[in-house]
């Protein structure tokens, strides 16, 4: 049941995302939104729905994710990367992938054994237990920290 709720969290925070997207014009798209584009906040989105099943992986066996190192960072080696790898101006196209690797995501999340969710292997982040349910969660809050800058953004133009 815990997999399912987390599940549909992530749904309703892709979700709300994707309709901010859908509803701007082709050239907010790709217009500088605090020094990012909204194309390239998809971007980011899509790599790390796919590394937050590597990540998870890496968690289950007790070793810490490779994004981890990036954290000094503030993660712009790999949200470089991700933005590079998903290149496209065409939103039709990155928004297929972002729900191809939301769907993905939310398969490995449902497809967990229900203790696996918050289980602790050994691995510890900031102090506390790294989970799956962690880093699921971290993302989701991603997922609504990009909606709201970008209404707020919207607003402001």
């Amino acid at each position: 049941m815990a997999n399912q709720k987390l599940v549909a969290l992530l749904a309703s925070a892709q979700q709300e995302f994707t309709r901010g997207v859908a509803a701007l014009s082709d050239e907010k798209f790709l217009s500088d939104m605090n020094g990012w584009t909204p194309r390239d906040v998809v971007a980011h989105l899509i790599g790390w729905n796919s590394l937050m099943i590597e990540a998870s992986e890496s968690l289950l066996a007790g070793i810490p994710p490779t994004y981890y190192a990036d954290a000094p960072n503030d993660y712009s080696n790999i949200n470089a990367g991700f933005v590079a790898e998903h290149a496209s101006p065409e939103r039709s196209k990155l928004l297929a992938d972002l729900e191809t690797t939301v769907q993905e995501l939310m398969k490995f999340i449902s497809d967990l054994p229900a203790e696996e969710l918050n289980a602790y292997h050994g691995v510890i982040r900031n102090g506390k237990p790294a989970t799956v349910f962690h880093v699921v969660h971290s993302l989701i809050g991603d997922y609504r920290h990009h909606s709201t800058e970008l209404s707020e953004w919207l607003m402001s133009k």
